[in-house]
């Protein structure tokens, strides 16, 4: 395989942070599940290779960043199956160019009145929140939110919060992927008025 392949896929690897074989293969158009093991043996010297639920997983090792010039270590962590399930939703949506992970949304805070302003001073404090990815299409910004280990009343509180702010993002759509169908009926109850899609994992793979 040539050099500027291999440095293609690590590159992919690096966005990721963590990749199954399968990413790779709906990423980079590898053909068949057989050809995709194939090229990802050839990576062996530049990425750690581990398995995670019964599924190899690839991230880069010290050689493979140096390669494409990488500051970004991931180490195998309790975190891996989250940034697994966020790469499923990258794949979803047809691994959007722009796409961003751990953004934070903020929007100033403006005052109610100029009695507020007399009283508490010109400081506008700011709202924020951290999604899980984020990008934009057709003139829509797509925020993007992974449910797998979170307690559901974290979920509740992380709605209430972009219910706040939404309203001063540029046509937001939020989007859920979630674990079972108990969660996904949760959260459409609490999503009311926000517009919104949910789907379980098991709905895009």
């Amino acid at each position: 395989m040539k050099m500027e392949r291999i440095e293609q896929l690590l590159m992919t690897i690096d966005k990721l942070g963590v990749a199954k074989i399968k990413h790779l293969l709906r990423i980079h158009d590898l053909k068949s599940y057989r050809n995709a093991c194939r090229v990802v043996r050839q990576l062996e010297p530049y990425t750690h290779q581990s398995y995670f639920d019964r599924e190899k997983i690839i991230y880069l090792n010290k050689e493979g960043r140096a390669l494409i010039g990488s500051t970004k270590e991931v180490k195998k962590s309790p975190l891996i199956q989250h940034s697994l399930l966020r790469n499923d939703a990258f794949v979803h949506f047809n691994c959007p160019m722009n796409w961003r992970t751990e953004h934070t949304l903020e929007v100033a805070h403006k005052p109610l009145s100029e009695f507020e302003i007399m009283i508490k001073g010109l400081t506008l404090k700011s709202k924020k929140v951290v999604a899980d990815a984020v990008f934009e299409r057709n003139g829509y910004m797509h925020i993007i939110e992974i449910d797998n280990t979170r307690n559901m009343i974290d979920n509740k509180k992380k709605i209430e919060a972009y219910r706040e702010i939404l309203p001063s993002l540029k046509v937001p759509i939020l989007y859920f992927f979630t674990v079972n169908e108990g969660r996904k009926k949760k959260l459409q109850e609490w999503l009311y008025g926000i517009r919104h899609e949910i789907l379980t994992f098991e709905e895009i793979r």
